[in-house]
């Protein structure tokens, strides 16, 4: 084979057969790239225009490792007989990407050949190799032509370069595919795809965002005494349904770790109700935890308990992995602080902490209370928590926040005997609320005759706020 730059065009064809075969190009040129026929339409052009036996459309990937090929349509004349690409022409062409074409005169000479093959390259923009069309011409059969002619190598190179646009389009919904593939393993569909159309927007930044931090309470204990795939699947069903309930309220994951996750709001996108988003997710969370628990019950003998901590505020945020394996997520103190409220979830006896930070982003879609202002692990600011609850709590759950509500008020004022009678009921008829451990806190304050002192910083007495003592 030679490349087709070498060898001029003589012995063409008829002045009415170059106006047919260049009347099929323009006419494929105006089909739509997007049309799932346009390349089968190219291979069907070289067999019945250009008098091909067979012939393929493919795709170039990986040049530099001598090249992959992809079929993207083939046609012949009998498709009964088998007929393959020849590797070492393919190679030929990555090597030399230029029309490559056997002439009459090599087959005479060689005289041992049953076929002819022309290929011709797509080419994009730049030059680089894409793809290609494959033709072959048997010498036997109807088909006595032993060689291609000059010109036929031509028409198939028009024909290749036709092609670009439509090779080139396949390359970038496949890079795009994959790309919207990788951003939706982190974000939603809608999300995904604007980030796709604006990439600048994973650069990093500082933004406000809203955390959730979620734990299943003992599961460690609890993984010791189950068989390793039993552990396994039913932490599975838990994160299924805590990512679905993350999702629903338009949140992305940053991370799994354990038997729990980190999930954010108002990035990379505004999200002007991420307070309220985050707190619909965490009593979502709750609500589906039941269901999975019941279902295990039976093999786990006991019901799971879920500690969940919100908190709002400003964060850098951005990708911290790569191109192809993205990490998208938040660093600094408040992602610390936001652990730390999940972490007072199980001191405090409640399963949804928000920081007071949170709580005054809220809309009235939820009702709160505050449980108490505490000194979490390594922060050296006090931090007001809440408790969250749905807006439709009936008066009998309203009639409990406001004797909880007044009982705190009785705690930081260092009437501790006070708080013991208010909550010595609350404690048996609303598990929901932190009435048991404020109680026993008041109790142990009254019998240690404690009472009220200066705090450590002189603003306020370092009796009313509570020492959260574990992680």
């Amino acid at each position: 084979m030679q490349p087709e730059e070498h060898v001029t065009l003589t012995d063409g064809p008829s002045s009415r057969t170059w106006s047919r075969w260049l009347s099929a190009i323009a006419q494929l040129q105006r089909a739509s790239a997007d049309s799932p026929a346009f390349f089968a339409d190219a291979a069907r052009f070289a067999v019945d225009t250009i008098g091909f036996d067979f012939t393929w459309v493919l795709s170039c990937e990986n040049q530099s490792e001598g090249g992959s090929w992809i079929e993207l349509a083939t046609d012949g004349i009998d498709s009964s007989q088998e007929v393959e690409t020849d590797p070492t022409i393919l190679a030929m062409l990555v090597e030399n990407p230029v029309t490559h074409f056997q002439t009459n005169s090599e087959d005479e000479s060689g005289g041992s050949e049953s076929h002819s093959i022309a290929i011709a390259p797509v080419l994009d923009s730049s030059g680089g190799l894409i793809g290609c069309v494959y033709g072959l011409r048997h010498h036997s059969g109807e088909n006595r032509r032993r060689g291609i002619r000059p010109f036929e190598a031509r028409m198939l190179q028009v024909l290749a370069e036709s092609l670009a646009v439509g090779i080139s389009r396949i390359k970038q919904e496949t890079a795009a595919a994959r790309s919207l593939a990788l951003l939706e393993q982190a974000f939603s569909p809608t999300v995904a795809g604007h980030i796709q159309r604006h990439p600048e927007c994973l650069a990093g930044q500082l933004r406000e965002v809203t955390l959730l931090f979620s734990d299943l309470r003992g599961f460690t204990s609890l993984a010791e005494s189950l068989p390793p795939d039993k552990c396994y699947r039913l932490l599975g069903d838990v994160m299924e349904v805590f990512t679905a309930a993350v999702i629903e309220h338009a949140g992305i994951i940053v991370d799994y770790f354990g038997d729990g996750l980190l999930a954010m709001w108002n990035a990379p996108l505004d999200q002007s109700e991420q307070a309220d988003l985050a707190c619909g997710t965490a009593l979502a969370m709750s609500d589906t935890l039941t269901h999975v628990s019941e279902k295990w019950l039976p093999t786990i003998q006991a019901p799971l308990e879920l500690g969940i901590g919100i908190h709002t505020g400003e964060v850098l945020v951005g990708n911290a992995g790569t191109q192809s394996r993205l990490k998208y997520g938040p660093r600094g103190s408040n992602v610390n602080l936001a652990s730390r409220v999940q972490g007072a979830t199980k001191q405090l006896e409640t399963p949804v902490l928000i920081t007071g930070a949170t709580q005054k982003k809220l809309t009235n879609k939820f009702l709160t209370l505050r449980v108490c202002t505490a000194r979490l692990p390594g922060l050296e600011k006090p931090v007001e928590l809440f408790a969250v609850y749905p807006p439709s709590s009936l008066a009998e759950r309203m009639r409990h926040l406001e004797q909880y509500t007044q009982a705190l008020q009785n705690y930081e004022a260092g009437e501790f005997a006070q708080v013991e009678a208010l909550l010595s009921e609350l404690v048996k008829l609303d598990s929901s609320l932190p009435a048991r451990f404020l109680a026993n806190q008041a109790t142990a304050m009254r019998q240690a005759e404690i009472g009220r002192r200066a705090s450590d910083n002189g603003t306020g007495n370092r009796d009313s706020v509570v020492d959260i003592l574990e992680k």
